[in-house]
């Protein structure tokens, strides 16, 4: 989808993390935007900043881990805004530390909200943008969905399912007018998950981090050249990712040394879930 001006997006997780940004990246492209994310988290001051830009900004709050809501939320931004031509599934939760941590509730709420609202969303657009002959899907995924993470154990079982269910779409729908990508950023400063730890703990010289407006440009550069997948990260990763399947043991070492593992235990501790 070359021409984005004037287009029609549906962006959840709108009201923190890196969902700013990409409503800041799609703005910047003309793009009218209907942004969501939970009733306590603020979005109103985001919409004014982007009105400003000359699109279009509605907003309006949804639970996604509710089935109801999700169904709900689609129709309202179809009715308020129009047409939906880009759909970018950007909430998600996390619980890091270690795995017996979390709790049986915890395990059903990161499903529902990074996997389930996220298969859900797609199935519930996916029938108008094939009926008008346009659209794409982004499906916000992880470094920890292409590489294994340790202290990250659940997190990355949904980052990991996202990336095969966006990836399985795209061939499945290859001959239609509707595409689908995944971007996996690796550790963002500022904001997000490493954003809440990054004064507290270092990410690991072999990843490093990268800065949030990176990510709201890959959702960008995705949609226009209609990439599979965008990996969003300052250091080369694609090697460490093709070897991960080549060589898992060797992979294994590497997310399992020394620094890695260092690292996954002080954020664990930080969140007092070592």
């Amino acid at each position: 989808m070359e021409e984005l001006r004037g287009r029609n997006a549906l962006v959840t997780g709108a009201g923190g993390g890196l969902g700013g940004y990409i409503a800041r990246a799609l703005a910047a492209e003309g793009v009218n935007l209907a942004l969501t994310d939970l009733p306590e988290a603020p979005v109103d001051g985001l919409a004014a900043e982007l009105r400003i830009r000359g699109v279009r900004v509605e907003h309006a709050p949804a639970d996604l881990a509710d089935r109801d809501e999700r169904r709900r939320l689609v129709g309202w931004a179809e009715d308020t805004l129009g047409p939906l031509d880009v759909l970018v599934n950007n909430a998600g939760v996390e619980f890091g530390g270690r795995f017996l941590h979390n709790s049986a509730d915890e395990l059903e709420a990161i499903v529902a909200v990074n996997l389930l609202a996220v298969m859900d969303l797609c199935r519930l657009v996916l029938p108008g943008m094939l009926e008008r002959g346009r659209g794409h899907m982004v499906n916000a995924a992880s470094l920890a969905g292409k590489l294994p993470s340790p202290y990250l154990v659940s997190y990355a079982a949904t980052k990991h399912a996202v990336v095969g269910f966006t990836h399985s779409l795209r061939i499945e729908y290859r001959r239609e007018p509707v595409s689908f990508s995944a971007i996996c950023p690796g550790f963002v400063r500022e904001v997000g998950m490493y954003g809440r730890l990054e004064h507290e703990v270092e990410a690991p010289a072999v990843i490093g981090t990268v800065a949030p407006e990176r990510v709201g440009q890959a959702v960008v550069k995705a949609i226009r050249e209609d990439r599979p997948e965008v990996i969003v990260n300052s250091r080369p990763m694609k090697p460490l990712i093709l070897l991960s399947a080549l060589a898992p043991r060797t992979v294994a070492r590497i997310a399992g040394s020394k620094a890695m593992m260092e690292f996954g235990r002080r954020s664990a501790a930080i969140r007092g879930r070592l």
